[in-house]
């Protein structure tokens, strides 16, 4: 009898313990401010224009941004509402959102950087214009023409644009008349595409772009590759389309001014074999 009670003493002893234990792990601990509170050190203040705001060109990356507009304050650590107010003269300086050379919210245009006329060289009735690079693919130059450009250049009476690269061994020749009258019937700028290749072929895309984007083929007549030699000796002319793999032949016609001149057919590689 004296054997069970010394047992069961000792189990309530030991459970005893165990509470004991439980009861101090689950005790919480005490917070303090710093926990309980942000400091709300780190802001952002975000405006949003109502329909319609202001736009006002200030240089060649931003615009201005003006008019009633909701103006939120927000911490960034725990993301409360700091401020909010609806003001009539909100002020932002914005970057532009330029499509086709034109900022679309405030009417910005860019300048032709790079693309420099060189007219000493040039006989009476042209024009040559070196074309930038393109800022995509390495080596790519491009060029835009707009109904306006075009009609500027019939009224100066140039008849024949060239558009070349940097080396000028080849080029593109249009006649002016004939692409002001594709473009004011399509109602549709003129792009080009053009690139110098180390083994001596030069890659050419012509194509009309109207304002919702669609690409059309112009009428090959009147677009013409020259290729500029210093001598005169048989050649062959030749095209690799740019969506196939096949070599076309082309007729290419002298110029005692120095260039064999080939038919624009279609975009691709056009080479001058001797």
């Amino acid at each position: 009898m004296i054997r069970k009670t010394a047992v069961f003493v000792s189990l309530l002893l030991l459970l005893s313990g165990l509470f004991h234990s439980a009861a101090g792990a689950e005790e919480p601990s005490v917070a303090t401010p710093t926990d309980l509170e942000c400091m709300h050190e780190r802001t952002k203040t975000t405006i949003y224009f109502f329909d319609s705001p202001a736009y006002t060109p200030v240089d060649a990356k931003n615009h201005r941004v003006f008019g009633p507009a909701a103006v939120e304050t927000v911490c960034l650590d725990c993301g409360e509402v700091l401020s909010g107010e609806t003001v009539d003269n909100a002020e932002e300086i914005r970057a532009h959102i330029i499509r086709k050379g034109q900022c679309v919210l405030c009417g910005y245009r860019e300048k032709k950087k790079a693309a420099e006329t060189r007219r000493a060289a040039d006989v009476s009735g042209e024009r040559t214009i070196v074309a930038p690079e393109d800022g995509g693919a390495e080596g790519l130059l491009a060029l835009t023409m707009t109904n306006r450009d075009l009609y500027e250049l019939e009224k100066e009476n140039v008849f024949i644009l060239l558009v070349r690269g940097s080396n000028g061994d080849a080029a593109v020749a249009l006649n002016v008349t004939s692409m002001l009258g594709q473009t004011e019937q399509a109602g549709a700028d003129l792009c080009l595409k053009l690139a110098e290749r180390e083994d001596g072929g030069f890659y050419a895309c012509l194509y009309l772009s109207s304002g919702s984007g669609e690409r059309i083929d112009p009428a090959s007549e009147g677009i013409t590759v020259r290729f500029y030699r210093s001598n005169r000796s048989n050649v062959r002319a030749s095209v690799a389309p740019a969506d196939r793999d096949a070599l076309i032949e082309a007729e290419s016609v002298w110029n005692e001014r120095g260039y064999w001149s080939v038919p624009y057919l279609e975009e691709g590689t056009y080479f001058l074999l001797q």
